[in-house]
C-alpha cells in the first residue's frame, strides 16, 4: 500500500505549468493540421502558421522540461551511485543537483542575454518581438533553478531521498 503524497506549492506550480503546455501543444497540433489542411486541401497557406509554431514549440518544450526536472523523468546513470553506501549517494545526488543548477543558471542567465540583443528584431507576419522566443528559455531555466534549490535543501535537511531505479521503474509501470 503507497503512502498518500500530499501536493506542495510546488507541486500545483508545476501541475499548472503542465496544463499550460497541454494548451500549448493542443494549439500548436491545431494550428500545425490546418496549415497541412489549408495549404493542400485548399490551396490557400495560412501565412501566420509558421511563425505561430515557431512560437509555441520551444514554450511547450521548455515548461515541459520544469515538470520533468521536478518529477526526477530526465535521463540519468545511477549505475555507480546505486553501488555506494546510503549516505554517499545522498551526497552524489545532492551534488548532481548542484551541477543542473549551475548548467540552470547558465542557460537562464544566457538566454537573458540573448533576448536582450533580439529584443529589436521583429517577426515579419505576426509583428512581435523575437525575445518571445528566447523568453521560453530563460523563464523555464530559471524556474527549473528554483526546484533544483529546493530540492537540494531538501536532500541537505533529508526530507528527499535518494530515488532508486526499482521505484522509478515501479513509477513508469504504474504511470506516476
Amino acid at each position: 500500500m503507497s503512502a498518500v503524497h500530499k501536493k506542495t506549492w510546488i507541486d500545483r506550480v508545476v501541475d499548472g505549468l503542465d496544463f499550460i503546455a497541454s494548451i500549448m501543444m493542443v494549439v500548436l497540433t491545431i494550428v500545425v493540421f490546418g496549415e497541412v489542411l489549408s495549404r493542400y486541401v485548399f490551396d490557400l497557406p495560412l501565412v501566420f502558421s509558421n511563425e505561430l509554431t515557431l512560437l509555441l514549440f520551444p514554450w511547450v518544450i521548455f515548461i515541459a522540461a520544469i515538470a520533468v526536472t521536478k518529477n526526477e523523468g530526465h535521463l540519468s546513470i545511477n549505475f555507480f551511485r546505486s553501488l555506494m553506501p546510503k549516505a554517499v549517494q545522498r551526497w552524489m545526488f545532492a551534488f548532481s543537483k548542484l551541477v543542473m543548477l549551475f548548467f540552470s543558471v547558465y542557460m537562464s542567465f544566457s538566454a537573458y542575454r540573448m533576448g536582450e540583443n533580439t529584443a529589436s528584431q521583429v517577426m515579419p507576419v505576426l509583428r512581435i518581438s523575437k525575445t518571445w522566443l528566447i523568453t521560453s528559455v530563460s523563464i523555464s531555466f530559471a524556474v527549473i533553478s528554483l526546484i533544483l534549490i529546493y530540492q537540494f535543501v531538501m536532500i541537505v535537511l533529508g526530507k528527499l531521498e535518494v530515488p532508486d531505479e526499482e521505484e522509478m521503474l515501479d513509477d513508469l509501470d504504474h504511470g506516476h
